[in-house]
């Protein structure tokens, strides 16, 4: 299942209109939003481990998430999802090890690198199989995909379109979709936990923005799946929604720390 690989590598040096990146590590509660009829799922639940870390040469970035699905016939499963990705500083490389567990069994394991160039570039994936991919000369790797939501949201512009890698499945990459709206004060968002009230890092309006995910060459015209969150301007994620068709699941910050500066030469 393919979660929050935007949403997690999606921190990156901002426009003079928003403040820097701050490097954190955030724990979100989740859980089922909404469920339409006819869908088998009955509950969901789980937590998710974000780390974003700047490492002098690049953005690296670890996301754990633990998710268990109850379904109406009384059965449920344990999915687990393990993303670490590294985007360099001038967003031209990108490694990816993405990993994900059915009640114990590996059903996905991608491994890879991919650079860009003024042409395009190129994607070598070593796992599950040894394989090359082009890039379009127009494709953004992750954070540089929201670096530009950002600078865009900072000259009032509304709506764009971008193919976008983040090597979470065979293919690898989305059309993405982005819909900006006016940032909102901080007494006007959605509740988070009490202890979080008076931490610093949350004391900034936020940027609402809905993303949909779509498939290259789709012939539906409908997204793979839409994502709905709150983007502070120092780059940390307060809720998010993710909309999969059939159900959606909330995520709201529970615990956030900044990380400390690394010791570059």
């Amino acid at each position: 299942m393919r979660i929050l690989t935007f949403l997690i590598a999606a921190l990156v040096q901002t426009s003079s209109c928003w403040a820097g990146i701050t490097p954190h590590r955030a724990i979100y509660d989740m859980s089922l939003s909404s469920v339409k009829n006819g869908s088998n799922i009955s509950g969901v639940s789980g937590r998710m481990l974000f780390e974003w870390a700047d490492v002098c040469d690049g953005w690296a970035v670890q996301q754990h998430l633990k998710l268990r699905f109850t379904y109406a016939e009384g059965d449920d499963s344990n999915v687990t999802s393990t993303e670490i990705t590294w985007e360099s500083k001038d967003s031209k490389r990108y490694n990816f090890n993405i990993r994900r567990v059915n009640d114990g069994k590996e059903t996905d394991r991608f491994i890879g690198k991919a650079e860009l160039n003024d042409d395009g570039g190129e994607v070598v994936y070593s796992v599950p199989t040894a394989k090359t991919l082009k890039l379009s000369p127009e494709t953004l790797f992750p954070s540089a995909h929201t670096n530009l939501i950002l600078d865009k949201a900072s000259k009032g512009d509304k709506i764009f379109t971008r193919r976008v890698f983040d090597g979470t499945d065979e293919e690898g990459f989305s059309d993405v979709s982005v819909f900006i709206n006016s940032a909102t004060p901080v007494r006007d968002e959605m509740e988070i936990s009490p202890k979080l009230k008076t931490n610093a890092l949350l004391a900034q309006s936020s940027l609402p923005v809905r993303l949909a995910f779509y498939k290259p060459d789709t012939e539906t015209g409908e997204p793979d799946y839409e994502m709905n969150l709150n983007l502070l301007a120092n780059g940390i994620a307060k809720t998010m929604r993710i909309d999969y068709g059939d159900f959606s699941v909330s995520g709201i910050l529970s615990d956030v720390e900044p990380l400390p500066a690394p010791h570059c030469q």
